[in-house]
């Protein structure tokens, strides 16, 4: 087996390629772009400069709000909500999308963040039976179900932001999950920016949206157009330091578990299924990100994803069975 020198990728990942000097297409590109990808000043800046275009765009459109965020109750998009009231003066509508999924450690952070930011907020419950039967078809044909959850998320984020005319959308994707498998600037941010679903579900999906543009079961909504912003790729903040901010200003009560996305009960189930599907977890390109822009050694990084190797190698039988009638279709 081979692995990239520089960020300890192995050559089984996907869509990686390992040079004759050992480094990977992943490195190869932040290497020739580490200067825009490092320029955290210039980073915030833009984005503080497009929520400043976003309040005059909302203010000339007469709507009463000036940016859309999807609340799921964990720390990322609690965060995000939180700079964007104190820090940015926006006005926020919040939505949450009921997948089946939510825990009430996610619940309850929900309830709490509301409260205390005084923003309004929207939950969607949609149909059940669609649901099913995405799940089921996604597991079918992909072997993950996390697609399904990342797509109607986004959808919401359209429909909505057209609904109530609100410019921008901001995601709380990290740097992290942008930039694991960026080998071009296309559908990558900051080098391209999504004003569309479909632009958006490139970056996360590549190829395949345009496979299933088309297809009567995906509702891409073209015509509906906002700008999408990853609030983490335009401020350099670590784990700690968010934890920090919502401890200290928003009461954030940390979850029990250790288990990453504790908003998700499911998430142990993704990781067993990318495990079976690739032979590594979730977040190994994630890291991999991390040893590029030198927060984490490759040793480091290593250790960590040899961790959720050795948890996520089996599922819980009680969590299996949980699962299966979550996704099941009802015939």
């Amino acid at each position: 087996m081979r692995y990239c020198e520089k960020c300890g990728l192995p050559e089984t990942y996907h869509g990686i390629r390992i040079g004759e000097d050992g480094v990977c297409n992943f490195c190869d590109f932040y290497e020739e772009h580490k200067e825009k990808l490092r320029d955290h000043d210039g980073l915030e800046a833009f984005f503080a400069s497009r929520m400043e275009a976003a309040k005059e765009e909302a203010k000339r459109r007469g709507s009463k709000f000036d940016c859309l965020v999807g609340l799921s109750g964990g720390k990322d998009s609690t965060y995000v909500i939180y700079q964007l009231r104190r820090k940015y003066n926006m006005r926020v509508l919040a939505f949450t999308v009921d997948n089946g999924f939510s825990t009430q450690f996610g619940t309850d952070n929900v309830k709490n963040a509301l409260d205390k930011l005084q923003v309004e907020h929207i939950r969607i419950t949609p149909d059940d039976e669609m649901l099913r039967k995405f799940y089921e078809k996604s597991l079918q044909l992909l072997k993950n179900f996390c697609g399904v959850c990342f797509h109607l998320i986004h959808y919401y984020s359209y429909l909505l932001a057209s609904q109530y005319g609100i410019p921008v959308i901001v995601n709380g994707r990290t740097r992290g999950q942008i930039l694991q498998s960026a080998a071009a600037e296309r559908g990558i941010e900051p080098f391209e920016i999504s004003h569309s679903l479909k632009e958006f579900e490139y970056q996360m999906f590549g190829r395949l949206v345009d496979k299933l543009d088309g297809y009567s079961c995906i509702d891409l909504l073209h015509g509906v157009e906002a700008e999408d912003l990853s609030f983490f790729m335009y401020h350099k903040v670590s784990d700690e330091e968010v934890l920090e901010t919502l401890e200290r200003e928003l009461g954030w009560i940390k979850p029990v578990s250790s288990v990453p996305h504790a908003d998700c009960w499911a998430h142990p189930m993704a990781e067993y299924l990318c495990m079976k599907k690739f032979g590594y977890p979730v977040r190994t390109g994630e890291t991999a990100v991390l040893v590029r822009e030198e927060e984490m050694t490759k040793e480091e990084a290593k250790a960590l994803i040899e961790g959720d190797c050795a948890q996520y190698d089996h599922v819980d039988p009680e969590l299996q069975e949980r699962f299966d009638a979550r996704v099941r279709q009802r015939r």
